[in-house]
């Protein structure tokens, strides 16, 4: 038996929730995922799984066992990739971890000339929830400052500043108008983040503010869209909005209002080596905004 083989085929059971799942995945049969298992607990010397005819589940020892290995197998696994790319072109899959908002409105978009760039690279882009600390098996995390992230075990490089700003569409502006002054959106309905329809944020200035709305959520895909269909004054980063801008479905209103919100950083483990395809999506990222900085788009020209 093959160590590597018969802990891929454990880590396999696990997720597939059965031996027989496991086994289609890995194109193998529910007898030989059956005898890779008792191999594998018979070396390891304690009971990974307890099997009945109508539940699989892991022992004490099964979780900490998939868990060690799960993240040991990936790294294995990346090691390879590393020693194949050397004087080669970079290979292997790179896991990304993100919120929906940063994965579906800013890291998408790059993700195409990435790939057309290095062909032989695979991603699988991974949903987080805002604020969640980035899983170990993730290459790397982007996210805004994580100020409880143990900086022992994770590096950190700063894509952009994350400072929010005012948008609403041109139909909203029509029927109530344009705010003038910061007061003035009081009297104006806000798209509010969050589970309440009120949200108290600080200004760049070290003024606070109450914003008050008709409508509240955690889902930053249904403020986008509301925002859009004219429901309100939206706060939000413009880096997550640059693709609406562009085409004129927002406009910013006060744009010498802004809340600061600190950073969005790129997280990834502190290794012994570190992965190619991580330092190369990396600086990727940061010229690429780096050159959208220095040369913006002009929504006036992108509707022509």
């Amino acid at each position: 038996m093959d160590w590597i083989v018969c802990v891929r085929s454990y880590i396999k059971v696990v997720e597939e929730g059965s031996f027989n799942g496991a086994a289609y995945q890995l194109n193998t049969t529910g007898s030989a995922i059956s005898k890779r298992i008792n191999w594998l607990e018979d070396k390891v010397g304690v009971q990974l799984l307890k099997r009945t005819t109508r539940s699989l589940d892991q022992t004490e020892a099964g979780q900490l066992f998939y868990q060690r290995s799960r993240l040991q197998l990936d790294q294995w696994m990346s090691l390879v990739d590393e020693a194949r790319s050397v004087n080669q072109t970079p290979t292997g899959l790179l896991k990304i971890g993100a919120t929906t908002a940063v994965g579906s409105k800013f890291i998408i978009k790059y993700l195409n000339d990435f790939l057309l760039m290095y062909p032989k690279i695979k991603i699988q882009l991974l949903t987080t929830s805002p604020g969640q600390m980035p899983e170990t098996y993730v290459d790397v995390f982007i996210s805004r400052d994580l100020e409880q992230l143990n900086t022992h075990s994770y590096k950190a490089i700063e894509l952009f500043k994350n400072d929010a700003k005012f948008f609403a569409s041109p139909d909203y502006i029509e029927k109530y108008g344009k705010p003038e002054t910061v007061h003035d959106l009081e009297s104006h309905n806000m798209l509010i983040w969050g589970e309440r329809p009120i949200r108290e944020v600080k200004l760049s200035t070290g003024n606070r503010i109450t914003l008050r709305g008709n409508f509240a959520t955690t889902n930053p895909e249904a403020l986008f869209y509301g925002a859009r269909c004219g429901m309100g004054i939206l706060l939000a980063s413009q880096k997550m909005l640059e693709d609406l801008i562009e085409v004129g479905e927002l406009v910013q209103v006060l744009p010498d209002v802004t809340v600061d919100h600190g950073a969005v950083c790129a997280y990834y483990p502190t290794l012994d080596y570190e992965h190619t395809r991580t330092q190369l999506f990396i600086r990727y990222l940061k010229e690429r905004i780096r050159s959208q900085e220095l040369n913006p788009v002009d929504p006036a020209i992108s509707q022509c």
